[in-house]
C-alpha cells in the first residue's frame, strides 16, 4: 500500500507542472550586454522590417508549458531576457504554439535610440 502511495507521489506533482505551466528560457550573447534597460522592449515579428540602426546583443528562447503556453506568455519572457541585457527590442520574433507547448525566438537588439557609441579613445 506504502508503496503504491511512494510511486503516485512522482505523477502527482509531474501533473501539476503540466498543469499550472512554466516558462524555459535560455540565451546565447552575440555582442555586448549593457546595464538592465527600464523601458518597454519593442516586440518585431520575423517578417516585419527590422529598426533602420540596431546593436545585435544575444539570440534568446522561450519555451512555455502547460498553462504558460501561449502567446503572451512567450513574448513576456522574451522582453525580460531582453531587458535584463539591456535591449530595447527583439527582433526576427518566431513563435510556435501547439496544445501543451509554445515556444519563441528572437535577436535581442539596443536600437539607435537606446543605443550610443562608445567614445573615441582620447588623442595621445
Amino acid at each position: 500500500m506504502i508503496r503504491g502511495a511512494l510511486t503516485a507521489v512522482p505523477m502527482v506533482l509531474a501533473l501539476c507542472g503540466c498543469l499550472f505551466g512554466r516558462v524555459e528560457t535560455s540565451r546565447v550573447l552575440t555582442g555586448p550586454a549593457g546595464p538592465p534597460y527600464a523601458g518597454p522592449v519593442a516586440i518585431v515579428m520575423e517578417n516585419a522590417p527590422p529598426p533602420a540602426s540596431f546593436v545585435e546583443v544575444g539570440i534568446l528562447q522561450a519555451i512555455g508549458y502547460g498553462t504558460y503556453a501561449n502567446l503572451a506568455r512567450i513574448v513576456e519572457s522574451l522582453q525580460g531576457q531582453a531587458a535584463g541585457l539591456g535591449c530595447d527590442a527583439v527582433i526576427r520574433v518566431h513563435v510556435d504554439q501547439g496544445s501543451s507547448q509554445a515556444s519563441g525566438t528572437g535577436i535581442c537588439v539596443r536600437t539607435a535610440a537606446t543605443w550610443t557609441a562608445p567614445a573615441p579613445p582620447p588623442p595621445r
